[in-house]
C-alpha cells in the first residue's frame, strides 16, 4: 500500500520544520530535537501501518548520513520489521553508511553484527575499499569482515586485486587468500548447481 501524497507531504514537513527547530537552538539543545525526530521515525517503522512505515522509510531515507547511526543502533532492540527497514533504508542512503556499517561489524551484539553484514553484502563493490581499510588497520573484527568480503564475491575481486600489490606483506597476502576463498566459492557454488540440476533431470 502507497503512501497518500498528502500523507507524505505532511511527514515531510513536520520532519523538516524539526530539523529547521533543531538548527535554530542546536547551540543550547545539542541537537537533541534533530535526534529525537529521527528515533519517532525509526520507532514508526514498526508501527503495524502501512502508509507510516512508508513514510518513516521515505523520511529516513531522506534525511541521509544523520539517520545512518541512529538506524544501526536500533539493531541492538528493534524487532525484526525495524531491522528489515532499517537495512533497505541504509542500502538507499548508500555511501555514507558504510564506514559506520563497517564499524559496527565489531559491535559485541550478535544480531548487529549480522544484519550489518548483510546490509554491506547487498551494497556489493562500494562497499570494499572500507571493508579493506578496515581489514589493514585491524580495527574491526577482521573475521567478520573477511567473511562479508567474500560473501561480496566476484565484484569484490578488483579491489582485491589492487591490495595484494600493497607494500604491507601481510595485508597483501590477506587480500591474495581472499581472491582464492571468493573463485573457490564460486566453483563449489557452480558444482552444487550443476549437481542439483542433473538430479533434476
Amino acid at each position: 500500500m502507497q503512501a497518500s501524497p498528502a500523507l507524505k507531504a505532511g511527514a515531510l514537513i513536520l520532519l523538516f520544520l524539526a530539523v529547521c527547530i533543531c538548527g535554530c537552538t542546536q547551540s543550547s539543545t545539542g541537537g537533541d530535537d534533530t535526534g529525537d525526530a529521527i528515533d519517532q521515525q525509526i520507532q514508526a517503522l514498526s508501527s503495524g501501518d502501512k502508509d507510516t512505515e512508508l513514510a518513516a522509510i521515505t523520511l529516513l531515507t531522506q534525511v541521509g548520513e544523520p539517520a545512518v547511526q541512529p538506524i544501526i543502533d536500533s539493531f541492538t532492540t528493534g524487532d525484526n520489521k525495524t531491522r528489515i527497514y532499517g537495512a533497505f533504508i541504509l542500502q538507499e542512503i548508500g555511501t555514507p553508511s558504510i564506514p559506520p556499517l563497517v564499524a559496527a561489524l565489531d559491535s559485541d551484539d550478535t544480531d548487529t553484527r549480522s544484519i550489518c553484514g548483510t546490509t554491506l553484502v547487498g551494497m556489493g563493490a562500494p562497499a570494499v575499499p572500507s571493508l579493506l581499510d578496515a581489514l589493514e588497520r585491524g580495527d574491526s573484527d577482521t573475521q567478520k569482515v573477511k567473511e562479508v568480503i567474500v560473501r561480496i564475491g566476484e565484484p569484490a575481486v578488483p579491489a582485491l586485486q589492487a591490495a595484494a600489490l600493497s607494500p604491507n606483506p601481510t595485508f597483501a597476502a590477506e587480500a591474495d587468500a581472499l581472491i582464492k576463498s571468493i573463485y573457490i566459492t564460486v566453483k563449489y557454488r557452480e558444482g552444487l548447481e550443476n549437481t542439483t540440476a542433473t538430479a533434476a533431470n
